[in-house]
Order: C-alpha cells, then sequence, then structure tokens
C-alpha cells in the first residue's frame, strides 16, 4: 500500500519534472525529454530508491502509457513515405533484417524460438524515435521521413509477423494470461 500512495503522486510529479529538466538543459545540452522520462523512472523505481513498485495502479498507468505512446506514433507516422523509395528501402531492409534476425534465433533457440527472437530483434521503438525526431526539429526533413519510414515499418512488420506467427502455430505458443484474482 505504501508504494500505491507514493506512486499516485510521485509519476505525475515526474510526468512534469521530466520535460521542465530537458527545457532548463536545453540552451547547454539537447536531451530529448525520453531521456530524462527513463532516467527518472529508473532512480525512483525498485532497482534504486524503491519509491516506486509493482502495483494494480502502476500497471494501470503503463497500460495506458503505451496505448497513448502507439496512438501519437501512429499520427505521426508519414505514410506518403512509405510509398516513396524511402518507404521501399524500410521494407526491403525490414525483411533483410528479420531474416538475418531468425538466422541470430537459429543459433540460440531452434524452431518457432529462432522466429521469435528474429521478430524480437527485427522490431523498432517508433513511439521513442518519433519524440526524439521532433524535439530536435528533424521530423519534417528527408533524414526524419526515412527514419520515420523505417520505424514504421520496424513497428508495424512485427505485429503483421506476430499475427500469423500466431495464426499458424498458436496451439504451440505458451499462454502468459495472468488473472485478476492472482494478484490480490
Amino acid at each position: 500500500m505504501e508504494h500505491l500512495d507514493t506512486a499516485i503522486v510521485l509519476i505525475p510529479l515526474l510526468a512534469v519534472i521530466a520535460p521542465l529538466a530537458a527545457r532548463a538543459i536545453g540552451p547547454w545540452l539537447r536531451v530529448p525529454v525520453v531521456v530524462f522520462e527513463l532516467a527518472l523512472g529508473i532512480v525512483v523505481g525498485p532497482s534504486v530508491l524503491g519509491w516506486v513498485g509493482p502495483s494494480a495502479f502502476v500497471d494501470v498507468l503503463s497500460e495506458f502509457g503505451l496505448a497513448m505512446l502507439f496512438f501519437v506514433a501512429g499520427t505521426e507516422i508519414e505514410f506518403a513515405a512509405l510509398r516513396e523509395r524511402s518507404g521501399r528501402r524500410a521494407i526491403g531492409g525490414w525483411l533483410i533484417s528479420i531474416a538475418l534476425g531468425v538466422a541470430v534465433g537459429l543459433l540460440v533457440a531452434p524452431g518457432l524460438g529462432a522466429v521469435v527472437i528474429g521478430i524480437a530483434l527485427a522490431s523498432t521503438a517508433l513511439g521513442t524515435l518519433l519524440p526524439i525526431l521532433r524535439d530536435a526539429g528533424e521530423l519534417r526533413t528527408p533524414r526524419g521521413r526515412a527514419v520515420g519510414a523505417l520505424g514504421a515499418v520496424g513497428e508495424f512488420g512485427p505485429l503483421v509477423a506476430i499475427s500469423i506467427g500466431m495464426a499458424l502455430h498458436g496451439d504451440r505458443v505458451p499462454s502468459t494470461t495472468v488473472r485478476v484474482d492472482d494478484e490480490v
């Protein structure tokens, strides 16, 4: 219960502090806000200070945050860039990446595990890339459009690959479902 009381106050406070800190050091050093968000989360989390730990409240915030991350990333994707040369290259590069990832996965876990490892290695964090590009003023530049195309393919491609894998091999993938009653 102690972690819950602390989390309710501390997490929103850190969400306000992170952009203020990034802006405060902006004249001397450009650091994306996401760096401050991650660093502050690590410091107050269970690994360092332990002020905020796992709880139902933190789980709800993490699910909401993930949904917002996908939503924001989806609104900033330039689909026109996917139809251009950079989009075709991004798709080709992702296909090469997934093939190399599966090859590496075969060394570690033959079979279906290799495919899972390959998909994980070929995925990107577009929701993290786009705010960094936006903060740097690179989002609408040719480089920003190319990185956005690469990130979009690297984000969407694994979702398609996982969906196909689940459709073909869903009976062999272990379930990770947790009942709400088990957490209380």
